[in-house]
């Protein structure tokens, strides 16, 4: 016995509501994604110069220290098969300000998210001096990567460095340090940086800047750490 076909009014309703279910994002929960913070990025470099320093984990340590000083999206950075690979972030785009005693790098983003007509911009960041440094993490990379023209991240086998393949890389590096990585993903670094200039005491409009964020949505991406959430009670009631 076969069962009468639903009418086309009541489809129709039905395709209404699981639209507004959709588009309401009851059916899927927002992901996690946990911080990169610094302290993850020195037991990560600490574990890589304990292990050697092969060509894949010098690259991807520049890409890292790129990402989290850059604040940068994980778009703006990898290889995206579905977008122009003139677009891609390139050899070319990497500058430094001086060879003999280098203390900044640039680098040019051709396009972003929040630059719907690709105006392009340029990212200046400077040396800190210590291992967790985007100016001595890229003329590492720089120095066995070569003047080879073309996309600036990837392996050694010349895979390209794809989100897919951050993704896998930034996973095996945390677990490797001994976390647990299934909430980590390639924008970790960009929730970490946001994270890391709040607690240090940077301004918001400091903040929205340096992430080249258009809205207050940047501080949806702080992660405000459980022991300062305990401190308020008593700082509210001091004398």
């Amino acid at each position: 016995m076969s069962l009468p076909d639903p009418s086309l009014a009541s489809f129709c309703q039905l395709e209404y509501v699981l639209k507004g279910i959709r588009q309401s994002g009851a059916a899927q929960p927002k992901r996690q994604r946990l911080p990169i913070t610094p302290d993850i990025l020195r037991a990560i470099y600490h574990k890589w110069s304990q292990d050697g320093w092969t060509y894949d984990r010098t690259m991807l340590w520049a890409a890292f220290c790129l990402a989290f000083f850059g604040f940068l999206r994980a778009a703006e950075f990898t290889c995206n098969p579905l977008i122009d690979s003139s677009l891609w972030l390139s050899l070319s785009d990497v500058g430094v300000n001086s060879y003999d005693n280098p203390s900044c790098i640039s680098i040019f983003l051709k396009h972003s998210k929040t630059d719907p007509f690709g105006a392009g911009i340029t990212l200046f960041l400077g040396a800190t001096g210590n291992e967790l440094c985007p100016v001595s993490a890229m003329l590492a990379f720089l120095a066995v990567r070569g003047s080879v023209p073309g996309p600036l991240f990837s392996f050694h086998d010349g895979v390209l460095l794809s989100r897919d393949r951050l993704v896998v890389a930034v996973r095996q590096a945390v677990e490797a340090v001994g976390i647990c990585s299934s909430a980590f993903s390639g924008h970790s670094f960009r929730v970490g940086a946001a994270t890391t200039a709040a607690k240090v005491g940077l301004n918001d409009s400091l903040i929205q800047t340096l992430g080249r964020w258009k809205s207050s949505a940047f501080l949806g991406y702080i992660r405000t750490p459980r022991d300062s959430l305990l401190s308020i009670p008593r700082i509210m009631v001091q004398p």
